[in-house]
């Protein structure tokens, strides 16, 4: 199944989510702040990323949580909490959780079909020929 990254600072919260997530059957991993997940998703591009709202207002875009080709971000937490514009666009869904556990674990099974449906799910290697008379 998928590789789901949760972010967020409450410890508790998030072992319930990834608890739920691999019952389901995805892979899970998790981080404590942006940085963190940076770092674990250059190591495994996840699919998924569940970022809790208060830590997304720091973030000036996505491209640092390093999803994979055909991946989504999901928000979490207060809705009160303001998200950069650019931020916003890119988040597919916001969620209420633990509340909406039912609707997250649907929503990953819905984006790891869509990348499988257009592909993106593959990776292939690039191979580098080598460049003549450079």
């Amino acid at each position: 199944m998928a590789a789901i990254l949760l972010v967020g600072t409450d410890a508790a919260l998030l072992e319930g989510i990834a608890q739920a997530l691999a019952a389901a059957g995805h892979q899970v991993l998790t981080a404590m702040s942006v940085a963190e997940a940076s770092f674990v998703a250059a190591a495994a591009p996840p699919l998924l990323a569940v970022v809790d709202r208060a830590l997304l207002t720091t973030m000036s875009d996505v491209h640092g949580l390093g999803l994979a080709p055909g991946g989504a971000l999901v928000a979490f937490g207060d809705p009160a909490t303001p998200i950069p514009g650019q931020v916003r666009r890119a988040v597919l869904a916001e969620l209420r959780l633990p509340l909406e556990r039912a609707r997250l674990t649907a929503l990953a099974a819905h984006v790891q079909s869509r990348a499988q449906t257009t592909g993106r799910d593959r990776v292939t290697p690039t191979t580098a020929e080598p460049r003549q008379g450079v």
